[in-house]
């Protein structure tokens, strides 16, 4: 069975940034997160829906973007 929540050390591995970095997102509420018992718990979705929202996507020739 997949996670379905991970830690905050977890989900800032998976982001490539630190806690604090992870933790201000969750305060921010751009990163969705959950209590469990005493525990911040992230789901491993928000990370995905995260990821894939602040992703700049970048389309047309390569060429023309690399001019730029």
């Amino acid at each position: 069975m997949d996670k379905i929540l991970c830690s905050k050390k977890e989900a800032a591995e998976a982001l490539g940034c630190s806690v604090r970095t992870l933790e201000n997102l969750i305060n921010r509420k751009l990163l969705a997160s959950r209590r469990v018992g005493r525990r911040r718990m992230i789901p491993c979705a928000a990370l995905e829906q995260f990821a894939k929202r602040d992703t700049p996507v970048i389309t047309g020739d390569a060429d023309a973007v690399a001019a730029r």
